[in-house]
């Protein structure tokens, strides 16, 4: 399930948790900027989303890879 799609068809009737790829997390930088900034730039628009990926972290997310998710998550992700 896609949450851009999801947030569109039911905006502030529900609340999104997730849907961050966890197999984007374990790519590339890019990737990992591409996937938070497209998805959480647009489950945040009037609230109702919470950051997590779609699975647990697995061991293939570096720890450089996922500090780097957080940075773009601080970017990205902020309600202030």
């Amino acid at each position: 399930m896609d949450v851009v799609t999801l947030k569109k068809e039911y905006n502030k009737d529900i609340t999104f948790w997730g849907n961050i790829s966890s197999a984007k997390l374990s790519g590339s930088l890019a990737e990992i900027q591409e996937e938070i900034g497209s998805k959480v730039s647009c489950a945040m628009k009037g609230g109702g989303y919470i950051y997590h990926s779609d699975h647990s972290i697995p061991p293939s997310v570096t720890y450089p890879n996922y500090l780097y998710a957080m940075k773009m998550l601080d970017k990205y992700g902020d309600y202030r």
